[in-house]
């Protein structure tokens, strides 16, 4: 039976299991199969890998979704090729590319029951790989995508390579020197997108794994295990994973489509134990619920499991700060609220947590 860490087990009614959603095998252009990613895993501590190969679904087909020890493995897709990158689970069948037009991929996924997710939506490019070239999202006036991924490592360290030797500095000295927070591009669009519905935030890797052919060596820049150790999402979940593949894959994907998720860098502290919802009447309702305004005050509680800054976000703008291990805020009316904590590190800050909101409308 696989459940979840103990000390995280039913806390307020959740539990709670650590998702890496963005991962590329050797199906694709990864370096990895699909056992020696769930290895990878097993000994980052995480709990979830979700494969996301371009354009095809062959581990799904091999039979190769499922559980490897304590990890469970769940098969997805990443469609289109130069923009317009889409990311979708709970799919059954190839997922058609459509660049010009990518409310035809949402639409594809949406009519197979699955999820999908925007991903890498803001990219800088560098000069210094492939040219310059960005895999952006353009089309903003697509509609019955599922949520945006608001912080992609992979994307966001080769945008901060400026030079050769940085980019040696950052992959084989301080991996994590560009690392401040999510793309300030993503958040502002998922914060305008929340005014609208309510729109789901996760967080990823782009994990590929490349291993870089220079003469007799074959070095690895960015292992699995390390990316799994960075920016992850983490599920909270009504009941915990039995080992059951198929109800443990809709438990996933239902925390997913429900916004019962927050996104975590992992790699200086876990932020495995952190929670944010509000209080009400009927007891804790969690994050990606929508209340309605009853025209009284709603208290939000929200605790970490180190201390931090934590902020409130109303309708995209910081509206509280407090500090400490737990926090307490009133919600004074209708909005989308959210929380973003803070910790340092070498004396430096660095966003650590963004949770998805509750709705008051």
């Amino acid at each position: 039976m696989v459940v979840a860490p103990e000390s995280v087990q039913g806390l307020r009614g959740m539990y709670e299991y650590i998702a890496n959603l963005h991962v590329h095998s050797v199906y694709s252009d990864g370096s990895g199969t699909i056992p020696e990613i769930a290895e990878a895993a097993a000994g980052a501590g995480i709990d979830i890998v979700g494969i996301t190969d371009h354009r095809h679904l062959i581990a799904l087909e091999k039979g190769e979704e499922g559980w490897y020890g304590r990890v469970l493995v769940i098969v997805g897709t990443e469609s289109n090729d130069a923009s317009h990158h889409y990311i979708s689970f709970g799919v059954t069948e190839r997922v058609p590319d459509n660049e010009a037009d990518p409310q035809q991929v949402i639409d594809a996924v949406n009519g197979q029951g699955g999820i999908g997710f925007i991903t890498h939506p803001f990219e800088r490019g560098t000069p210094l790989v492939e040219g310059g070239k960005v895999y952006n999202w353009y089309d903003w006036t697509v509609t019955g995508y599922q949520g945006i991924s608001i912080w992609d490592y992979g994307s966001q360290w080769r945008d901060s390579i400026t030079s050769v030797p940085r980019a040696f500095y950052q992959a084989y000295v301080h991996p994590n020197a560009p690392v401040r927070g999510a793309s300030p591009e993503a958040v502002a669009r998922w914060d305008e997108e929340c005014q609208k519905r309510p729109v789901v935030a996760i967080g990823g890797s782009d994990a590929h794994a490349f291993i870089v052919h220079y003469g007799p060596f074959r070095p690895v820049i960015f292992p699995y295990r390390f990316l799994f150790r960075c920016v992850n999402t983490h599920l909270l979940t009504e009941c915990p994973l039995t080992g059951n593949l198929p109800a443990d894959k809709a438990a996933v994907l239902s925390a997913l489509r429900q916004g019962r998720c927050f996104v975590a860098f992992d790699y200086y502290r876990w932020a495995r134990g952190f929670r944010f919802g509000a209080n009400t009447r009927g007891g804790f309702v969690p994050m990606g619920s929508t209340l309605s305004w009853a025209g009284e005050t709603v208290p939000l509680w929200a605790e970490v499991p180190f201390r931090a800054e934590m902020v409130l976000i109303r309708d995209g703008r910081p509206v509280a700060v407090q500090h400490g291990l737990r926090a307490e805020f009133t919600a004074d009316g209708p909005g989308v609220y959210r929380l973003e904590a803070y910790r340092r590190h070498l004396g430096r800050r660095y966003a650590w947590i963004y949770s998805n909101p509750v709705y008051l409308s």
